[in-house]
């Protein structure tokens, strides 16, 4: 099937895993994984293991996040004089160290500065997931600086939460729109059925606690449910379906860049 044609309808499930425990991680991937869907994974921190799905690189940029913080410790040292080209290199370095074969990125917070572009192609990377235009019809990979290929997302879990605008029902995604449609969904949201942004901060504390997180699970609709509804929609439609890595290399190979 000719590639505009498989982007015309595709679908893509990304976890952005923001910390999760390894056992909330662990149901997450058990829910892809009984689907036979393969997903990409942006990685936070080390040790997430994911066989049969795709690793990318999940860096938290902020000043006061948890890659700076550790340096400060260990070099006992002020970096707010650093540039912002030598704290990009820093915080990519020692996320890529956890996920070497990583070929794409998308930053906490969707955190983007067209600085970061050559600090990504230094390193290796050549797609960039990033850019959100939320349920916008006709989405299609796009060419940046650099080589660099941007993979927009259409759908996040937390603005959901925040804006209520699909009712967490598989019909408010409007799937029969034409074009890319890249899923951003967090395991600790999925894990507590989250319906309220609200609902989602409370729990924060307790991420790293997956018993407490269950006994705050939602009983209602939430994006647990819209997940596993859109997963049954995917199978049961038969809808084309990759990681992004996958969709970068046939980008790569069919489209030339401009």
């Amino acid at each position: 099937m000719p590639l505009d044609e498989i982007a015309h309808n595709l679908v893509c499930i990304t976890i952005d895993v923001e910390w999760a425990s390894l056992e909330v991680l662990t149901d997450m991937r058990r829910l892809l994984d009984e689907r036979g869907l393969r997903a990409t994974f942006f990685c936070t921190h080390a040790g997430i293991n994911v066989p049969g799905h795709e690793r990318a690189l999940h860096p938290n940029f902020r000043r006061n996040g948890d890659t700076l913080q550790r340096l400060r410790q260990q070099i006992g040292m002020d970096i707010n004089n650093w540039t912002d080209t030598a704290v990009y290199q820093h915080v990519i370095q020692t996320t890529h160290i956890f996920c070497p074969e990583a070929v794409g990125i998308r930053a906490h917070s969707l955190f983007y500065d067209s600085d970061l572009l050559p600090v990504y192609r230094q390193i290796g990377l050549e797609y960039d997931s990033t850019y959100y235009l939320p349920m916008m019809p006709g989405l299609r990979p796009v060419w940046k600086e650099h080589g660099m290929l941007e993979i927009p997302i259409y759908y996040m879990d937390h603005l959901d939460l925040v804006e209520q605008a699909t009712g967490f029902r598989v019909e408010g995604l409007c799937l029969d729109q034409p074009g890319t449609k890249v899923f951003d969904f967090h395991p600790n949201m999925v894990f507590i059925n989250a319906s309220t942004n609200e609902q989602y901060l409370d729990s924060k504390p307790h991420h790293h606690h997956p018993d407490h997180l269950l006994a705050l699970r939602d009983q209602g609709r939430g994006v647990r449910t819209l997940f596993l509804e859109l997963l049954d929609f995917i199978v049961a439609r038969r809808l084309p379906s990759m990681t992004l890595g996958a969709l970068n290399t046939m980008w790569r190979t069919t489209k030339k860049q401009v």
